[in-house]
């Protein structure tokens, strides 16, 4: 009888062992292949980082505005269209280039509607952009305080982006838009930089 049950438990241990050696998760409950997928496309540039600050618009010597930013070693203040080229009730009060690139510019909008909120105007900008896609919002620091940012692609495929704050008189929205994705992409730390640095300077 004692022969019998040392027998038993040689066969149980080995079957234990053999189960331990065919590894892993049982069948019904084997992990799901790997997703082959690729990554949700980073739209905002998560690690791109402002740009070295080399000179202040928004001075009387540059722009007229109630604003003031930074702008960065490779962009120069350029005319504005005496009409001011308005969107959504915004007028366009300074024009920087980019100059290493192509053709890629900053460019700051006044509305001198009171009351207005960031989204409220990035919005009645965009109405006026012409045809655009994947519009995505996010709450923003601008300078000192709070706004709201909007990154979409333009009709010819380059990807745009602009920001917005209010004061109690005026609403802004400072853009950057490039003819490709390369030159957007080497613009992008300039526009950091004024989103990091403005000021309202209206009194």
């Amino acid at each position: 009888m004692r022969r019998i049950q040392v027998a038993a438990a040689i066969v149980s241990v080995a079957i234990a062992v053999t189960g331990c050696a065919g590894g892993g998760t049982p069948p019904g409950n084997a992990a799901p292949p790997p997703s082959s997928a690729p990554p949700a496309s980073d739209v905002w540039h998560a690690r791109a980082t402002p740009a070295a600050s080399a000179k202040r618009v928004g001075t009387p010597d540059t722009c007229t505005m109630p604003v003031a930013f930074d702008i960065a070693q490779q962009w120069e203040v350029v005319p504005t269209p005496p009409s001011g080229s308005p969107r959504g009730g915004l007028a366009l009060a300074c024009q920087v280039k980019e100059s290493s690139g192509k053709a890629a510019f900053l460019r700051a909008w006044v509305g001198r509607e009171a009351g207005s909120t960031p989204r409220g105007a990035l919005e009645k900008f965009l109405e006026s952009e012409g045809a655009i896609s994947d519009p995505q919002y996010r709450d923003t620091g601008v300078g000192m305080g709070e706004g709201v940012e909007v990154t979409y692609v333009k009709d010819k495929g380059a990807r745009a982006r602009a920001f917005a704050m209010v004061t109690p008189l005026r609403s802004v929205v400072v853009s950057v838009t490039a003819d490709d994705d390369a030159d957007y992409d080497k613009a992008l730390p300039g526009y950091l930089l004024a989103k990091d640095t403005l000021t309202p300077t209206e009194r």
